[in-house]
């Protein structure tokens, strides 16, 4: 099975000092984890792919009907060409990383990560990021959905608070490994 790791939305509108996550993404350490599982992926030749949303300045490529896009829109936030969509602080993303950009909640929507996927036979997905709540269990339940083998790192993820993200993790059991970076790591050595 050839794996690749799938980091979600760790930028400044969604994880930075004034967002929603950010406190948890603190608490539990994201960032620094997201960096030490990042180097260890790289290490054994596996793929790290960073996704983020974002939108053109006059939001044309949003989800038309979406409350929460709408919402966003009326916020200015989100706009790739702003510091919003910036990557947080301390966050080591490097050149032979993949980056890409998605259009919606899920890390499928608006981009080619599917076929990029499946151009290079990964047929395993290791998640993290954040929100559990919205990307990460969208992002697990489209993959498991594609024929995807799911693990989620459950310690690479946040949310807005700690009881969103447990009951986000339990409502993926049944489509999704739930591990964490330090059993993932111990398994595949």
């Amino acid at each position: 099975m050839s794996s690749a790791l799938i980091i979600i939305d760790l930028i400044q509108d969604i994880v930075g000092e004034h967002a929603a996550s950010h406190q948890q993404t603190h608490e539990r350490g994201v960032i620094p984890l997201a960096n030490k599982t990042a180097a260890y992926a790289r290490s054994q030749k596996i793929p790290v792919i960073w996704i983020k949303v974002g939108f053109a300045d006059d939001y044309h490529d949003i989800p038309t009907h979406s409350p929460m896009f709408n919402s966003v829109k009326q916020a200015g936030r989100l706009r790739l060409s702003s510091p919003g969509c910036d990557w947080i602080e301390g966050l080591d993303v490097q050149p032979q990383d993949e980056v890409m950009v998605k259009k919606a909640v899920s890390t499928f929507a608006g981009n080619s990560l599917h076929q990029w996927l499946s151009d290079r036979g990964y047929d395993h997905l290791l998640l993290g990021g954040v929100s559990s709540l919205m990307a990460i269990q969208s992002t697990a339940r489209q993959a498991h959905d594609l024929g995807y083998k799911v693990s989620v790192l459950e310690d690479l993820c946040a949310a807005a608070t700690q009881d969103a993200h447990v009951q986000s993790m339990a409502a993926l059991g049944g489509m999704a490994y739930i591990s964490s970076t330090a059993e993932w790591i111990k398994n595949s050595q």
